[in-house]
């Protein structure tokens, strides 16, 4: 059983390899971070994640990564900390049509496409219609080589309008965004990829929000720019 601290190990560590891309070692979190503990605690809270199956040790006596269960975790608890600072859940559909004007959801789609650098995609309930955007925003930041991994993204590109029109089956009511790490997305089936998912009532219309980029993608700035779309929030 984990206590706070080692959470929050935990979130340094994904947190620094999110930021850096290279493994996190626990010299380096000592160093960047107080939590009045020594390295050789630190790293014995390291071990006890890596064994529990939030990181993983690609090298003996190397540093972290990230497993799948370790990215849901930091997106999970990026979630919890946004709605205990949430002062309102009431969404502001006014902010929305006003960041959509009169161009429609292609252009909101490439808008968010362009302000997260990710692949965008949305589908309309009402309108039974599917937009997606940014698939080279997507390649340039893979960390991977594999001729047979772009080509399954690339399948996940074209596969998207089919699968988008399933979300409203498959998709819990949720009034925060939903995140898929890997295989787990309803919508792609790369296991380099991550998904965050949200929906917006519009005037009696459902709309389908995903934003699709690597793994090692900052889930903090990305799911606090979707609550801010939804919420009316910005800084």
């Amino acid at each position: 059983m984990f206590d706070d601290r080692s959470y929050k190990i935990l979130e340094a560590a994904i947190k620094e390899f999110i930021n850096e891309g290279e493994p996190v070692s626990s010299k380096q979190i000592a160093a960047k971070y107080d939590f009045g503990v020594k390295d050789a605690t630190i790293r014995s809270e390291l071990n006890a994640l890596t064994e529990s199956g939030f990181l993983s040790q690609p090298h003996t006596s190397g540093g972290r990564i990230p497993t799948d269960k370790g990215y849901q975790f930091l997106a999970n608890r990026v979630m919890q900390d946004m709605f205990e600072s949430m002062d309102s859940f009431h969404r502001n559909f006014n902010r929305m049509m006003d960041i959509m004007g009169n161009k429609g959801w292609s252009n909101f789609v490439d808008k968010v496409s362009q302000e997260t650098k990710l692949l965008s995609a949305g589908f309309s309930n009402k309108e039974q219609e599917t937009y997606k955007t940014g698939l080279d925003e997507l390649f340039e930041q893979l960390e991977t080589n594999s001729r047979e991994d772009f080509c399954q993204i690339a399948k996940d590109f074209e596969m998207l309008d089919e699968k988008l029109e399933k979300l409203p089956q498959v998709i819990e009511k949720s009034d925060s965004p939903q995140v898929f790490i890997g295989k787990k997305s309803p919508i792609t089936q790369s296991e380099h990829l991550s998904v965050i998912i949200d929906s917006y009532d519009i005037n009696g219309n459902k709309f389908y929000l995903a934003l699709i980029g690597p793994k090692r993608m900052d889930y903090a700035k990305n799911i606090n720019y979707l609550n801010k779309i939804k919420h009316g929030r910005r800084k």
